[in-house]
């Protein structure tokens, strides 16, 4: 009993040192995007994809080298469907979202295509060298897109964009221990990342050995949701302020940079092995939710109404409580 008391304190305490540690990192990023200005609003953009993301690559690439894959793979793919069905799915519940068609050409279409090849990289049931070298890769053109889309946009445009993601910047992240952003802060919410890192890890770990749950469970489940957290907090936090538009963005920039980095660097580091559950339901509902949004979003624009609605957001949330559901079944 004292064990599983112990584990449940370190996992709250990894959750908060995660969700705060990106959270002061994230605020440093304020005044970098204000000095980057409108010129560099790709760099900026990235940035925020970027630091989105650091929970979720953290906590899967120290899990994959404690010897523990099923948790690592179900953090990625379960914090890609989490992101979806939750962070996307509730904000909309609370307001329509709206989202700008650039960013959705921009960002959506190539958050598709990626779980696509995600998709078709598994058939095999592995992720080898090659493949995990192509997701690092593919990293590439997704700047140059951001890169591109920017120069293509006018002076106005950019204003409007640099506005936005400093209102992102804003709302990321958990109230509470606010601290004067910069250097100083930077580095102490890198120290508290990497510590939390490891704190949440090996109580996921803990857990599945004092419980004898699944890895690939925990994984999906406790793994997944605990480094969204802070994401799912601003987005919701963001959509009462009426900054509707954040949940999809975030969304779509912290997807491609933990399918494309997570799971790429893994491959490289050390090709593995998938048992066929993963392509035949988990990869399978990450490409369904990823194209569900995206036609939620595109029905928008084609009727000229917000990208999603309160029932499309429902959808969203609904189909995440599925998804769980049929995982604790299959696993118990």
């Amino acid at each position: 009993m004292l064990g599983v008391i112990l584990t449940m304190v370190s996992l709250i305490i990894g959750t908060l040192l995660l969700t705060k540690g990106s959270d002061w990192m994230t605020d440093s990023l304020v005044p970098v995007a204000e000095r980057l200005g409108t010129t560099y609003i790709a760099v900026a953009s990235i940035l925020v994809s970027v630091m989105l993301s650091i929970p979720e690559v953290f906590v899967a690439i120290y899990a994959f080298f404690m010897g523990h894959p099923g948790i690592s793979l179900g953090v990625i793919i379960g914090s890609i469907i989490c992101n979806i069905g939750l962070m996307t799915g509730l904000s909309a519940m609370i307001k329509p979202l709206s989202v700008d068609g650039r960013v959705v050409i921009r960002d959506g279409v190539f958050a598709l295509i990626i779980s696509l090849i995600v998709f078709v990289f598994g058939f095999d049931l592995s992720y080898d060298r090659k493949e995990g070298l192509t997701l690092l890769l593919l990293f590439i053109p997704y700047i140059l897109n951001v890169w591109f889309f920017e120069k293509w946009t006018t002076k106005k445009a950019r204003k409007e964009e640099l506005k936005e993601i400093k209102e992102e910047l804003n709302v990321i992240g958990l109230a509470g221990f606010e601290l004067k952003p910069g250097m100083v802060v930077f580095v102490i919410g890198s120290v508290s990342l990497l510590f939390g890192s490891y704190l949440f890890s090996d109580s996921l770990i803990d857990i599945a050995r004092l419980t004898g749950l699944s890895e690939v469970l925990i994984g999906l489940t406790i793994g997944a949701i605990g480094p969204s957290i802070p994401n799912i907090v601003s987005a919701v936090r963001g959509t009462v302020k009426n900054y509707t538009k954040i949940a999809i963005t975030e969304t779509f920039g912290s997807d491609i940079f933990t399918l494309l980095v997570s799971l790429g660097l893994l491959a490289v580091i050390m090709p593995f092995t998938i048992d066929s559950k993963w392509l035949y339901f988990d990869i399978p509902i990450m490409l369904f939710m990823t194209f569900l949004m995206m036609f939620f979003i595109f029905k928008g624009h084609i009727k000229k109404e917000k990208a999603i609605l309160r029932h499309e957001g429902a959808a969203l949330v609904i189909f995440y409580i599925i998804f769980i559901i049929l995982n604790v079944l299959y696993f118990s």
